[in-house]
């Protein structure tokens, strides 16, 4: 117990330095992060991203990710209520509106979320988490590190075309890449969610680092800003040739990252850092850096988006299903899935750990929805992997989301196993 909260303790302190350590270049922005007071607590009624239903959102906070998380919920939305509010006055407002609701979003960020959810009411997810990968002494074991799909594939692609790799810190090049390579893929890609960041910023750090320009030819397909400090090589900013925004050429990205791991490896730097990757596993950024044996880590951010399904609601229970996310317990990230309609058995956690499993996970959660009124949660073996099968009525599946599994029952002693083997690179 004494070490649990050593280590919780430890990796709150280790998240606040990293992001104090992130914006003390531009205070202002870091101080509105935390300072912000104005607040929205609004109704939203849309068709969510792959289903023809519609669900009810209830989404409270100070607009920091709801940008992103509009685009990753709903296909099409309208707002049926919206208040204005602050941080001292919205949550009236919350609990007035969420009985209509079939999920309650809570986005006000550090350090307020743990208020609101100091009765463990939510599921904590962070809003940014840190993709890494640590570099073996051997280039032919960084490559075996990579998933199989990415060696048969990606690996293929990036030959076939051709691509190389260039290396500058001449300013007009830079300044080249922000203009009309990192501003638009930016602000195209992330519309008004994007966090862009300065010319001066950009400038600095590509002088102390490199740009990484990927060349089919003579032409500058894609790029981005690589910097190596502490033997590790941090991925910071890439941008996409206006010619090819809407539509990057087969293998391009991938050889970004290739030749960046490659650039990292040769400088002897021991691990590489994608940066900032949101914590929901269909998350496009998320499944890319995975690709490339990337581990997550809980390092990033110190604030939480909070997720609250209504009790009893099986749209409440589809929207977790749909959206399936890393999360935020004792210290540790834990993946959690569930399955409304489908089976939930050792064989579907076998293929979750296989699809979305990846070092710095401590345990892979599968909710099963059942008519039985008791709830079980069974440790699954899947070749080493610590996952747990939990078998849930609607009733008690809110409950059982957001409650840790040690506080489920378990239905038995005994490890169950899979006997399918998914560890190591797929």
């Amino acid at each position: 117990m004494i070490v649990n909260v050593i280590r919780v303790i430890k990796q709150r302190l280790e998240r606040i330095w990293r992001f104090l350590r992130a914006y003390s270049q531009h205070l202002p922005l870091a101080l509105s992060y935390v300072l912000a007071m104005p607040c929205v607590v609004t109704t939203l009624q849309g068709r969510l991203r792959g289903r023809e239903e519609r669900f009810t959102v209830l989404y409270a906070g100070r607009r920091k990710n709801d940008t992103y998380l509009l685009n990753l919920m709903f296909e099409d939305y309208v707002e049926l209520e919206k208040v204005n509010s602050t941080l001292l006055t919205f949550t009236p407002h919350l609990h007035r509106m969420a009985a209509a609701a079939d999920v309650v979003i809570v986005d006000i960020g550090w350090p307020y979320h743990g208020l609101v959810n100091r009765r463990g009411e939510y599921l904590e997810i962070p809003d940014w988490i840190r993709m890494t990968i640590e570099l073996p002494p051997v280039w032919e074991d960084v490559v075996r590190n990579f998933r199989q799909t990415t060696r048969n594939n990606d690996l293929r692609l990036i030959r076939r075309n051709g691509y190389r790799a260039g290396f500058t810190t001449e300013r007009a090049a830079v300044e080249t890449f922000y203009d009309t390579m990192y501003l638009p893929f930016v602000t195209h890609k992330h519309a008004s969610g994007s966090i862009v960041a300065s010319r001066r910023q950009v400038l600095r750090q590509a002088s102390k680092g490199q740009l990484l320009q990927v060349l089919r030819g003579d032409e500058v397909i894609v790029a981005g800003v690589i910097c190596a400090s502490d033997d590790i090589l941090y991925f910071l900013w890439m941008g996409i040739a206006p010619a090819h925004l809407d539509s990057p050429p087969e293998g391009a990205i991938s050889a970004l990252y290739l030749f960046g791991i490659r650039y990292a490896f040769d400088n002897q730097c021991t691990t590489v850092d994608f940066t900032g990757t949101r914590a929901f596993l269909g998350d496009g950024a998320f499944r890319f850096k995975r690709k490339w044996g990337a581990m997550v880590e809980d390092t990033f951010s110190p604030s939480s988006i909070l997720l609250r399904p209504q009790p009893g609601s099986g749209k409440g229970a589809r929207f977790c299903e749909r959206l399936p996310s890393l999360a935020r317990r004792s210290g540790r990230l834990e993946a959690m899935f569930v399955s409304v309609d489908k089976p939930a058995d050792g064989a579907t956690v076998a293929r979750l750990k296989k699809e979305y499993g990846c070092n710095g996970l401590e345990y892979i959660n599968l909710i099963g929805i059942s008519d039985k009124n008791a709830t079980r949660s069974l440790l699954i073996d899947a070749d080493g992997c610590q996952s747990r099968l939990i078998d849930s009525s609607l009733d008690r599946f809110t409950e059982n989301y957001i409650a840790r599994p040690s506080n489920i029952a378990p239905a038995t002693d005994a490890v169950v196993s899979t006997g399918i083997a998914v560890s190591g690179p797929e």
